[in-house]
């Protein structure tokens, strides 16, 4: 139910903001990962190369720190998001064959921000370098159905998509927006086709009797006709309309603007209703994180409390040793040592 939208300043600065909407109730933490940290809980453990700063799925942070949106200090910024039914995932043992670092679906942003340096790099060595497992891990009991959109500091973007067995397909994305499943190059056909229909061409009917949109200086009605549903399809069509509408901002504007954006396909509690056996989840829209890329700056809320906090990047080697992180539920956020939870 997630999605994204990176925007840029009129400074030439990027930005880039994501929604998590999930319908288990998960806790969060905001999170530093210094390089040279040893993650040994991954299917093969990693050793961080490069510092990351980020939100991680906060269940036993100590020994799971699996990352859902980060940025790297080589300014690499992005995130996970569900991809169901189009995966391909493959056994453990197919990876191995291969020679490739075996890992689960919610690993694939974890290993990226602390291996790679640069959207040339993830594109240049992803392939060869991991394959997903089909073996289950501890969140959500499976290999979770994962793909992930990542920008850098000269506002490009890429998508990592594993929806090909034991291999990667990987896009560049010129919108700078991304939701969830189909494939990427599905909602770009998606998009065309919508443009298409909205376009304000003039045509004729039956009579020769010529058929026109308003005069520009009539009342307008912004994206008239855009679906109000919650479908990845439909989020994506909503959040790219949201961006090529959306007014130039300064950089001091463009983090409120993008919470602004993400507005727009926010899920409240209630509005989604997804029925298992005879159980009823609610999906709802559980954090929002915007990255200010440039200065490695992290903002976010939660649903139940629209306060915003902030992380800075600031200077690693200050960082000390192991892990720091804050509960986003907590009142007042402390950056709490590694080892003292």
């Amino acid at each position: 139910m997630c999605t994204g939208i990176e925007l840029v300043s009129r400074q030439g600065k990027p930005y880039w903001g994501r929604t998590q909407d999930f319908e288990q109730d998960f806790e969060y933490a905001g999170i530093r990962i210094p390089a040279g940290t040893r993650i040994e809980s991954t299917t093969t453990p990693i050793t961080v190369r490069y510092a990351v700063m980020g939100i991680v799925w906060a269940q036993n942070v100590h020994e799971r720190p699996v990352v859902l949106d980060g940025i790297n200090e080589y300014g690499i910024c992005g995130g996970s998001f569900y991809f169901d039914h189009f995966y391909r995932y493959v056994p453990t043992e197919e990876i191995l064959r291969s020679g490739k670092t075996v890992l689960r679906g919610e690993e694939l942003v974890t290993w990226i921000l602390t291996q790679y340096r640069s959207l040339d790099e993830i594109r240049d060595r992803l392939n060869d370098d991991i394959g997903i497992t089909t073996e289950p891990g501890p969140m959500m009991g499976m290999s979770v159905p994962q793909h992930a959109v990542f920008q850098d500091e000269t506002g490009r973007s890429i998508v990592v998509e594993p929806s090909v067995k034991n291999g990667f397909r990987i896009f560049e994305n010129p919108l700078g927006v991304f939701t969830n499943a189909p494939t990427f190059d599905w909602h770009l056909n998606n998009l065309k086709t919508h443009l298409e229909r909205s376009s304000a061409r003039t045509f004729t009917y039956r009579d020769d009797e010529p058929i026109e949109p308003f005069p520009i200086d009539e009342p307008m009605s912004g994206p008239l006709g855009l679906p109000a549903d919650y479908k990845p399809e439909s989020r994506f069509l909503r959040a790219v309309y949201a961006k090529l509408m959306s007014v130039e901002v300064d950089d001091g504007e463009a983090v409120n603007q993008i919470f602004q954006l993400l507005s727009c396909v926010n899920t409240p509690k209630g509005m989604l209703r997804v029925r298992q056996g005879e159980q009823v989840l609610l999906p709802w829209t559980q954090y929002t994180a915007v990255y200010d890329i440039a200065n490695k700056v992290l903002y976010a809320n939660t649903y139940d409390n629209h306060t915003v906090r902030v992380m800075e990047f600031g200077d690693p080697d200050q960082w000390g040793g192991g892990l720091s992180w804050f509960r986003f539920y907590d009142d007042k956020p402390q950056y709490v040592p590694f080892g003292v939870w």
